[in-house]
């Protein structure tokens, strides 16, 4: 039985989601119409704080003061309950849209949630259902709008609560009963648990946290798409789509090459991608490091029919686009135009101005670059071989040479090229150049994570001792799955794997004892922000 402690519920393809934040009241959340950030819930249930409330990938099951109930999910928008008791209420968050409306024809309820783009349905199949409004003369909607469940004679009531999107056809539950609903979920889990070969209740968590954030193709998603936390974070971003293309590398091969591909069906005709995309809109302000070509390698290394010709073509034309649009078409030099274009939102590199350059981002070019190569070798692209295998050679002498001054790397500013020295993590990433660093930078960044990085939850985004640390700081001291993965790896290919072990453990450990979460105090290992978060379940996996 799984807690709402560490985790949200939903099933895989919805596009709904079950959340508690408050002991005793669950949330349903829907992260369809706008895909933003969502917090509030669409409407929710308050049991009493006594109240017992877990789930496993079938169902959820309450038992409260008063009776015991049970949720089930289905589809893209549905949601299915069922229980014995008491009368309770169904409380539908305040939208404060001007053009809400709210309707009961043949006992179904119907309420317009104009903010959202939808509408809910209530269908009553056991027992009646009551709207209670609040409507003033000369309004054009409502104060607020409630719905009571009101048991039959035997106390028993079912209901199904669809968010209809898209004008398809309303009450799909009716008829069907709950326990059909329940079931296709169950089967569906167990199907995609079985893949993951799971050896821990651990691993096993990891499987449903992939699962749980996964949904279905529809209107920018051509395929299924991951991501990264329903009950908060529900876009996708274009490098969160790698780490679960990494971590799914050896489970399924077309589901981790689908999510791989998701930013690249949407590049531009110039060669950019976007910084986000939800299944309505497209995010085109900002971009993310360019960490494909070093994804690619890793996965290649899990599973060998990445390295096929099959597979390689598939990627290869859209890459090498947007490694010709960063090279060629973001200035004289390759840059952050802000924080958000790391990834690193608000790292303290950034703190003297939005605009830099970084070693790390120049290195991240040089192993895309060296990927394109070996690449084109395999699909026979002699032209583009030669090439990319120079442009490599040439970002990795560059992200020495001009980032590092014997004693320290730095980042510049851009617009003056004015050294910044910072205690942040991020400069330090240029190690996935790994072995074609000198090997005193090498040390110089051993001896950075050894002295500075290196904590309880892994190794922290900020140094510890930096004045600008802080615990819940974002990427100004909270440990992140990303950089994890990338230093781990990097660090055991250099032969440091008593240091990348220890980091790993860390990380692990952390992430057990306190949930699987956006990420994790570098202090106590706690975890912070967005709970039941793919890419820390993407990280236990791969380290």
């Amino acid at each position: 039985m799984y807690s709402f402690d560490r985790l949200h519920y939903s099933i895989r393809g919805s596009y709904l989601v079950w959340d508690s934040r408050k002991k005793g009241v669950l949330k349903l959340d829907m992260i369809h119409s706008h895909g933003q950030d969502i917090f509030n819930g669409i409407l929710s249930i308050n049991y009493g704080k006594s109240a017992k409330i877990g789930f496993v990938p079938r169902e959820i099951s309450v038992k409260y003061d008063g009776g015991e109930q049970k949720i089930t999910m289905f589809g893209t928008d549905g949601t299915y309950i069922k229980g014995n008791g008491n009368s309770f209420l169904v409380e539908i968050a305040k939208t404060h849209a001007k053009f809400d409306y709210q309707i009961v024809q043949n006992g179904v309820i119907e309420l317009c949630d104009f903010k959202n783009n939808s509408s809910l349905m209530f269908v009553p199949i056991k027992g009646r259902l009551e709207l209670e409004k609040l409507r003033k003369a000369g309004e054009i909607t409502s104060e607020f709008a409630n719905v009571r469940v009101l048991p039959d004679e035997n106390g028993d009531y079912e209901f199904s609560i669809e968010a209809d999107f898209l004008d398809k056809g309303a009450v799909q539950a009716k008829g069907m009963g709950y326990d059909h609903y329940a079931d296709i979920a169950e089967k569906d889990y167990l199907a995609w648990e079985k893949k993951f070969k799971c050896k821990n209740k651990y691993e096993k968590e990891c499987a449903y946290i992939l699962w749980s954030n996964t949904i279905a193709p529809l209107g920018n998603f051509h395929t299924e798409a991951i991501v990264m936390g329903k009950a908060g974070m529900s876009n996708v971003w274009s490098w969160d789509n790698a780490f679960n293309a990494l971590g799914l590398a050896d489970i399924d091969y077309r589901i981790a090459m689908d999510q791989f591909m998701i930013m690249y069906k949407h590049i531009n005709r110039v060669g950019r991608v976007p910084d986000a995309i939800s299944e309505s809109y497209k995010v085109w302000n900002f971009v993310k490091p360019p960490v494909q070509g070093w994804m690619y390698k890793q996965m290649m290394k899990r599973n060998p029919e990445f390295a096929t010709p099959h597979a390689l073509e598939e990627v290869y034309f859209d890459m090498k686009r947007n490694t010709d649009w960063w090279l060629n078409l973001r200035g004289d030099v390759p840059s952050y135009y802000h924080g958000n274009d790391s990834g690193q939102d608000n790292s303290t590199c950034f703190d003297k101005s939005e605009h830099i350059e970084t070693s790390e981002l120049i290195g991240f070019l040089s192993v895309q670059c060296s990927f394109l190569a070996e690449a084109a070798e395999i699909l026979n692209f002699p032209t583009d071989k030669k090439i990319y295998a120079q442009l490599a050679k040439e970002l990795a002498e560059k992200a020495i040479k001009d980032y590092w001054d014997g004693e320290r790397i730095f980042v510049r500013l851009a617009e003056t090229g004015e050294p910044y020295y910072c205690n942040a993590l991020m400069p330090l990433r240029v190690i996935i150049l790994e072995d074609m660093l000198p090997k005193e930078m090498q040390e110089y960044i051993v001896k950075q994570i050894t002295e500075h990085h290196l904590c309880k939850g892994g190794i922290a985004s900020e140094a510890l001792d930096s004045p600008m640390f802080v615990e819940n700081g974002y990427w100004r001291g909270a440990v992140w799955a990303p950089d994890v993965i990338m230093f781990v790896y990097a660090l055991r290919n250099l032969g440091y794997t008593d240091l990348a072990n220890q980091i790993a453990e860390n990380y692990k450990a952390s992430v057990c004892k306190y949930g699987f979460s956006e990420n994790t105090s570098a202090i106590t290992g706690k975890q912070l922000r967005c709970k039941g978060y793919a890419w820390a379940a993407n990280a236990y996996q791969v380290l």
